[in-house]
C-alpha cells in the first residue's frame, strides 16, 4: 500500500500541472466550434449527433471537416455544459451536396448523399448516407504537344500515361498535371500552360478517357532582372541597396530560366529575414530575340532587421527553462545575420537555481546530473548564400553546460562550429560542418570506474581536467511527408556521419566514428494514421584501448536508448546495460584475508547508472486516431516500441535481447504542433547488472566495492571490473510501478 501511495503521489506531482491546462484547452476548443452554429431554437431542434455511413474512401473525420453541420462539443455531450447548435435544414442539404461532390471528385461520378434525421425529444441526430455508385476507371490516356525529354530522362508525359487503370480521382489527375508543368518550367519552358483537358465518361461501363493537349512555347533565358525595394514606412529612405538584393537573387541575364532557381532566390531572400514580403514575377521582353527571352522582376518590402525575444517554458527532462535571443539581420549587409543566444534549464532543481524541486518531474529530481543549472551562451553569424551559391554557411562560438539524464554532464569552456547547409529541393536537405570543443565530461563515479577504469580517487580527480574534441560531420534528410509537424502520410529518411578525434596532454589521442540512420513512414489505415520508425546507430573506435571489454570512448559519444522519443516503457537512457549503486550491504571476509561487501537480500538500488553502448536499434509502431465523439482536436494513440543496446566488442545483436514496451497516449492538436502525453508499460523485471558499493569516507585505496550477490562460485568479486552482473533490484508488483509517463510537444518521431 505504501508503494502504491508513493507511485500515486509521483504521478499527481508530474501530471496535475499538465492536466489542468489540457482540460482548459479541451473545454475551449469545442466551444469555439459550437459558437459557429448556435442560434435561438427549441431543444428538439438542436443537433445532438452527426454520423456518416456508406463512404468507400473517406473517414468520419475527413467528412466532418468538409461540412458545416456539427454536433456539440465533448463538454456538452458528457457533462451537459454549453449549448448544442441549432439545425439549419438548408445548410444540411448543402452539406449533403458537399459530400457528394467530394466523392464525385474522387472517382464515384454518380455518388449521391441522403441526410437522415432522427427526431427525439432532446434534439436531432443527423446521419449522412452515402450511395457511391460505380467507381470510374481510367481506360485510355492521350497526351500531345510535349517536347522530347533529354537523353536518359523519362518522357514528360510518362506520369500521365501511368494513370491508365487507376480510379478517376480528379485531385490525383490535377496533381500529376502540375508535376508535368513543373518539370517543363524547370528546364526553361516558362510559358508552358495548363493543358486543354478532355474528359469522356462512359456511364454504362464506368470507363473514362482522358486527353491532354499541351502548349509549351520556346525554351527561355533570362533577359533582364529588375529590382524594386519598398522602404519599411512610406516616406522613409531605402535602407537596402538594390545591388544587395540582386546579390542574394544570384540570377543573371543569359541564365536559363529554371523554377528551382527562382524558388532558391525567393528562399534566400526570405532566409535573410530582412524582408517582410518577397515577390518574384516574370516580364515580357521587347526587341530582337524576345521570343526566347523573359524578364524577371524582384519586389521586396523591407522589414525590421533587429529584434529581441524571450521565452519561459517547462519540460519533463529540463524542468523550468528560459531563453533569450538578440538578432541583427543586417549585420555587415543584407543576408548576413548575427545572433546572440542565452538559455538555461534545470531551473527549480539545478544549483544555484534549485529553489523549487517539487516543480520538476520525479526522474529529474533523482538525476545526479540535474543538480547543476544547464546553460548555453553563444553567438552565431550566418549568411543566406556562399559566394553566390545556394548554400547557407553558419559559424558559432559558444560556452555551455548540458547534461544527459543519468548519463553524463558535459561542460564546454569554449566551443566553435562551422557548418554549411543546402536545400537541394523542397524535400532534400544536406549539411556538413566541423566542430571543436574544449571542456570536460563528468560521469557518475560508477561510470568512471566501470567504463574508464578510473576507480581510485586520484584518478577521478585527474579525469576532471578534461580534453578537447574535434568533430567533422555530415547529414542528409529527405522528407516526403505531407506535414512536418503532424504527418499523416508519406515517408522520410535521415542519415548522419560523424568522425572525431580527442586531444589531451594526459590521455592518449583517440579517433572515433559514429553513424546514424533513421527511416519513418506514415500511412492512412483503419480510419487513422499508422506510423512506423526504425533507427540504427553505431560507434566505432579502431585502435582504442579497451576497458572492461569496451572501447574507451568519450561518454557523450556513446549511445543511449530509452525515453520519450525512443522506447517509452523505459525512463530516459535506462534501456540497456546498467550498473546499480547500493548502500544496504553486509560485510563479509574474502579468501585473501580482506573484507568485501554483498548486497543484502531484497536490497533496493539507490540509483541505476546507464553504461551506454556502441550499437543501437530502435523500432516504433504507433497508431493514432481522432474520435469525433470526444473532440476533433483530440487523438487517441496506441503504440509498441522495441529496442536493444549493446557493446559490439563483446556482444552480438540477438532478438531475445530486444525489449518491447506497449503503451497508450493522447495528442491534442495545437498551432505549435501536437501536445503529447504517453504512458509506456514495461512488462519486464529490472535489468540484472553489477551492484557496487561506494565508500564515501575513502581518500586512499579502493573507493568502490563489488556488492553483487555471490551466486557464481567461479566469479571474481574482488575487482569492480570483473564484478558479475548478478544483482537484480526487486520490481514493484503493482501495476503502476510498471508505468512510465512522458509528455512533450510534437510527436515521438
Amino acid at each position: 500500500m505504501m508503494r502504491f501511495r508513493t507511485h500515486l503521489r509521483d504521478f499527481l506531482r508530474a501530471w496535475v500541472p499538465v492536466a489542468l491546462p489540457l482540460l482548459l484547452l479541451l473545454s475551449v476548443l469545442p466551444g469555439v466550434a459550437m459558437a459557429q452554429g448556435t442560434t435561438r431554437c427549441d431543444d428538439d431542434e438542436r443537433v445532438r449527433a452527426v454520423s456518416f455511413s456508406g463512404s468507400p474512401a473517406f473517414d468520419d473525420m475527413t467528412l466532418a471537416a468538409s461540412i458545416l453541420t456539427h454536433e456539440p462539443g465533448i463538454l456538452k455531450r458528457l457533462l451537459g455544459i454549453g449549448t448544442a447548435p441549432c439545425l439549419d435544414s438548408l445548410e444540411m442539404r448543402r452539406d449533403a451536396l458537399r459530400i457528394a461532390v467530394l466523392h464525385r471528385q474522387a472517382g464515384w461520378f454518380r455518388a449521391s448523399v441522403t441526410p437522415d434525421l432522427q427526431q427525439r425529444k432532446d434534439g436531432v441526430r443527423v446521419r449522412f448516407i452515402v450511395i457511391p455508385g460505380p467507381e470510374a476507371k481510367i481506360d485510355t490516356v492521350d497526351v500531345s504537344g510535349l517536347p522530347e525529354a533529354p537523353p536518359g530522362r523519362r518522357p514528360y508525359g510518362q506520369s500521365l500515361l501511368a494513370l491508365q487503370g487507376n480510379r478517376f480521382d480528379r485531385t490525383a489527375v490535377d496533381a500529376t498535371v502540375i508535376a508535368v508543368l513543373g518539370r517543363l518550367r524547370e528546364v526553361g519552358f516558362a510559358r508552358a500552360q495548363t493543358p486543354v483537358t478532355k474528359v469522356t465518361i462512359d456511364s454504362a461501363t464506368a470507363k473514362v478517357s482522358l486527353g491532354f493537349v499541351f502548349e509549351t512555347g520556346s525554351r527561355l533565358r533570362i533577359g533582364e532582372v529588375k529590382v524594386n525595394v519598398q522602404p519599411r514606412k512610406e516616406g522613409d529612405r531605402q535602407r537596402i541597396d538594390s545591388s544587395e538584393v540582386a546579390r542574394l537573387v544570384a540570377i543573371d541575364p543569359g541564365d536559363r530560366y529554371s523554377t528551382s532557381e527562382i524558388v532558391d532566390a525567393q528562399r534566400a531572400l526570405y532566409r535573410s529575414e530582412a524582408f517582410r514580403l518577397v515577390l518574384l514575377d516574370t516580364l515580357p521582353m521587347q526587341g530582337p530575340g524576345a521570343d526566347t527571352l523573359i524578364g524577371l522582376k524582384v519586389s521586396v518590402a523591407e522589414a525590421q532587421t533587429r529584434s529581441a525575444r524571450a521565452g519561459v517554458g517547462w519540460a519533463t527532462l529540463d524542468c523550468m527553462r528560459v531563453q533569450g535571443r538578440l538578432v541583427d539581420r543586417g549585420f555587415l549587409g543584407v543576408g548576413r545575420r548575427v545572433e546572440l543566444t542565452a538559455r538555461a534549464s534545470k531551473i527549480g532543481v539545478g544549483d544555484p537555481a534549485g529553489f523549487a524541486p517539487s516543480l520538476c518531474a520525479p526522474a529529474t529530481r533523482k538525476d545526479p546530473f540535474s543538480e547543476k543549472l544547464n546553460y548555453y551562451l553563444g553567438t552565431s553569424i550566418s549568411n543566406s548564400r556562399l559566394f553566390g551559391l545556394p548554400v547557407a554557411p553558419t559559424a558559432s562560438v559558444y560556452s555551455e553546460r548540458r547534461s544527459e539524464p543519468f548519463a553524463y554532464l558535459r561542460e564546454t569552456t569554449i566551443g566553435a562550429m562551422t557548418e554549411v547547409s543546402r536545400q537541394f529541393s523542397p524535400r532534400l536537405v544536406g549539411s556538413a560542418g566541423v566542430q571543436y570543443e574544449n571542456g570536460k565530461t563528468t560521469t557518475d563515479p560508477i561510470t568512471s570506474c566501470t567504463r574508464f577504469g578510473q576507480c581510485q580517487p586520484e584518478e577521478i580527480i585527474l579525469s576532471a581536467f578534461g580534453r578537447g574534441i574535434g568533430i567533422a560531420s555530415t547529414s542528409v534528410s529527405y522528407d516526403r511527408t505531407n506535414d512536418v509537424l503532424n504527418p499523416a502520410r508519406g515517408w522520410r529518411v535521415r542519415g548522419e556521419q560523424r568522425a572525431g578525434i580527442t586531444y589531451s596532454e594526459l590521455v592518449s589521442t583517440l579517433r572515433f566514428y559514429r553513424s546514424t540512420i533513421e527511416g519513418a513512414t506514415f500511412l492512412r489505415a483503419f480510419k487513422g494514421v499508422l506510423a512506423l520508425r526504425v533507427q540504427a546507430s553505431g560507434v566505432f573506435a579502431p585502435g582504442a584501448d579497451l576497458v572492461d571489454g569496451t572501447p574507451l570512448l568519450p561518454q557523450q559519444e556513446r549511445l543511449f536508448a530509452g525515453g520519450q522519443n525512443s522506447v517509452r516503457g523505459f525512463q530516459q537512457n535506462l534501456l540497456g546495460p546498467v550498473v546499480y549503486v547500493v548502500q544496504n550491504v553486509d560485510t563479509m571476509p574474502l579468501p585473501n584475508g580482506d573484507f568485501g561487501v554483498e548486497a543484502k537480500a531484497g536490497a533496493v538500488a539507490d540509483r541505476a547508472v546507464p553504461r551506454g553502448g556502441t550499437a543501437m536499434v530502435v523500432g516504433n509502431i504507433e497508431y493514432r486516431r481522432g474520435f469525433r465523439f470526444l473532440a476533433e482536436e483530440l487523438q487517441l494513440v496506441t503504440f509498441v516500441d522495441g529496442g536493444s543496446l549493446w557493446e559490439t566488442s563483446s556482444h552480438r545483436f540477438s532478438w531475445k535481447d530486444v525489449r518491447y514496451t506497449p503503451g497508450v497516449g493522447i495528442r491534442v492538436v495545437t498551432p505549435l504542433g501536437p501536445f503529447r502525453m504517453d504512458v509506456g508499460y514495461r512488462p519486464y523485471s529490472a535489468t540484472a547488472g553489477r551492484a557496487l558499493y561506494i565508500n564515501p569516507s575513502t581518500t586512499e585505496g579502493d573507493m568502490f566495492y563489488c556488492a553483487s550477490p555471490r551466486t557464481d562460485p567461479d566469479a571474481d568479486y574482488s575487482d569492480v571490473l570483473s564484478c558479475p552482473a548478478t544483482f537484480r533490484p526487486p520490481s514493484g508488483r503493482g501495476f503502476l510501478s510498471k508505468l512510465v509517463f512522458h509528455f512533450g510537444l510534437g510527436h515521438a518521431f
